[in-house]
């Protein structure tokens, strides 16, 4: 098979550049819309997920105390007599244990914490806005999410007068502000 050649002026070969150049950068800004909403999507997700734990969260921190000094030796020392094992190895496990527990304890605390922190800052943004769609969002919410009575998608949307698909909306896009207030996304 003969190879062909072509010959091509410098204009020719600065217009198969240029084209290649547009066509790469158009290339890239799609690729970063594309990143940045799956960012988005992505921060929104764990904010979801954050709301639906608020009250089982701070349910358990109301149950569970933090130990004393005295508590925590005491706990060691129970823990001890119960197993008469190996000394060391048993104090290192009740340590361990308490330590976790206590870790655990304060990640709780602090998610709890935030997300009342956002929530406050979205209340102060809805309550200075004049939009009555900001408020609903904010109610529906709080509903959802917040409130010690837990409310379905049906009776939220009855109490606001409006249809199921409205109220998923609106959560989502509540949930996108309070991420910025959250994880700052």
């Amino acid at each position: 098979m003969k190879e062909l050649r072509y010959s091509l002026t410098e204009e020719q070969l600065n217009k198969i550049a240029c084209i290649a150049a547009e066509k790469a950068i158009e290339a890239y800004r799609l690729e970063d819309v594309k990143a940045k909403k799956r960012l988005e999507n992505q921060s929104i997700h764990i904010t979801k997920n954050k709301l639906k734990s608020y009250r089982r969260v701070k349910a358990s921190l109301v149950e569970t105390e933090e130990f004393t000094e005295y508590e925590k030796i005491e706990l060691r020392w129970e823990f001890i007599k119960d197993l008469m094992g190996s000394g060391l190895d048993v104090i290192e496990k009740s340590e361990n244990r308490i330590k976790s527990f206590e870790a655990k304890r304060k990640r709780d605390l602090f998610e709890i914490q935030s997300i009342d922190k956002a929530l406050s800052l979205y209340k102060e943004e809805v309550d200075n806005s004049d939009s009555d769609e900001a408020k609903r969002r904010y109610r529906e919410l709080y509903s959802m999410y917040i409130d010690d009575k837990i409310f379905s998608i049906a009776e939220i949307a009855e109490t606001e007068n409006i249809s199921e698909k409205i109220v998923y909306r609106d959560l989502g896009i509540a949930c996108k502000i309070i991420s910025v207030y959250l994880i700052g996304m």
